[in-house]
């Protein structure tokens, strides 16, 4: 897996370094051309010094009722997220889907190919801002193949213009 990722990297997709205790900052950005679309870029530091990033667009689909995901070049791989939240704090995204995007030409691909996508984020009630992620993609046959887990704390700044 480690050459699909080191390819992936250049795209800001995925990335083949892991570590523990990384700083990440999350910088999303409600996209300019269009409403219900947010850029979110995720700059993980590893204690290396290597720098990457994780850039993604999140969209609501109208027609599927559902959140979608668009990653890499010209959003040329996308996620159909079900996003259930469960009380009191809890959001929980499962991949129902992964679409290959080439131009106009949409190719679903199976589970069995890329895996399984989840996120659980949760809202830390008695601290205002914290969030807790965890994200995983996992394959049948691989295993876990990529993901991250921590805490995050909100911060928001005021845009000018």
């Amino acid at each position: 897996m480690w050459p699909f990722f080191w390819v992936a990297s250049w795209s800001e997709m995925l990335f083949p370094e892991s570590g523990a205790d990384v700083p990440v900052t999350v910088d999303i950005r409600a996209a300019k051309e269009r409403a219900q679309c947010h850029v979110w870029r995720r700059d993980f530091r590893f204690p290396s010094g290597r720098r990457r990033r994780f850039t993604s667009r999140m969209e609501y689909d109208e027609r599927l009722r559902r959140v979608i995901e668009l990653i890499g070049p010209a959003g040329t791989l996308a996620i159909d997220w079900d996003m259930t939240f469960e009380p009191p704090s809890m959001l929980r995204l499962d991949a129902a889907g992964w679409v290959l995007r080439l131009g106009p030409w949409r190719l679903h691909l199976p589970e069995w190919l890329l895996g399984s996508g989840r996120a659980i984020e949760t809202a830390d009630l008695s601290r205002p801002g914290n969030i807790r992620i965890q994200f995983t993609v996992s394959h049948p046959l691989l295993g876990d193949v990529f993901g991250y887990a921590g805490e995050f704390l909100l911060r928001r700044h005021r845009l000018s213009g």
